[in-house]
């Protein structure tokens, strides 16, 4: 049984699920203006079906960002991301440009990430994800606080090679923290800018390099687990999630700590994962 039926059979939920990520195309800037390579990602993403909802330069030279539309279509998320990425290789490379979907390819630039955006719909549609006043719904809640549980015995999940631990640092714009909170950028789980009615989250921490399949049933698998245990995310932070005060939760720092992790956490085999 996947993730996915596990939801429905026990709560009636269902996932909505978009993928963003982030890559570079050396030398790109050579031959191209910024606009020039966002048009050409767009006019092929759009012959190829893939449904494009965004698609931006990045802070790093030759560094782009491309966002999914929202689908419950698990498994055309999962294969429209990993087509995304083959399409823009062949694409470039023909002009002689590599698209590198690595999660941290140059030293003193941004990495690259992976993020999932998910919500959950009940069976008449409605999003059961919201904010009324100062306080969350309660799915939206314990949701959040599986991942948190979830969060470093899935790290090897998340960043999957020695390598992909690299892009953990404050340059690369990526989390460092087991962490929450509402519109911040250096939290793992982040809550977008979006009407009371119509919450969603934006998971922060696997690396463009991870395996988007993978990514996303693992984050299912934590919203599960915090809706069955009801777990409490504890209160988010609004400010640096980085920062000493906050004493949060560090990330596993490589790829032998994340194994540890997850061997060591039971809960993760109740789900399938692979």
């Amino acid at each position: 049984m996947t993730v996915i039926e596990m939801l429905h059979r026990d709560f009636a939920l269902t996932p909505v699920i978009a993928t963003e990520i982030e890559f570079y195309l050396h030398g790109a800037g050579t031959m191209f203006t910024p606009q020039q390579v966002i048009d050409v990602i767009r006019q092929e993403c759009d012959v190829a079906d893939i449904p494009l909802a965004s698609v931006e330069q990045e802070r790093g030279s030759d560094q782009y960002e491309i966002a999914l539309q929202p689908s419950n279509d698990y498994a055309g998320v999962i294969t429209d991301t990993e087509r995304f990425k083959a399409l823009i290789a062949g694409v470039f490379a023909r002009c002689g440009v590599v698209a590198d979907f690595s999660a941290k390819p140059l030293a003193h630039a941004p990495g690259s990430g992976l993020h999932v955006h998910v919500h959950l719909e009940n069976d008449s549609g409605k999003n059961v994800f919201y904010r009324e006043g100062e306080e969350f719904s309660p799915q939206l809640l314990h949701a959040i606080g599986g991942l948190l549980a979830f969060m470093n015995p899935c790290m090897n999940i998340f960043a999957p090679t020695e390598e992909s631990y690299a892009r953990f640092t404050e340059k690369s714009n990526a989390p460092t923290t087991v962490s929450w909170g509402p519109n911040n950028r250096t939290v793992a789980i982040r809550l977008p800018t979006k009407p009371m009615d119509s919450k969603h989250i934006e998971h922060r921490v696997a690396g463009a390099d991870a395996n988007a399949g993978q990514v996303i049933a693992a984050i299912l698998a934590g919203i599960h687990y915090g809706l069955a245990q009801k777990c409490d995310p504890g209160k988010p932070t609004y400010g640096d999630a980085a920062l000493e005060q906050y004493g949060l939760p560090a990330l596993a720092r490589d790829l032998k700590e994340a194994q540890n992790f997850m061997l060591e956490y039971k809960a993760l085999t109740e789900y399938p994962l692979y």
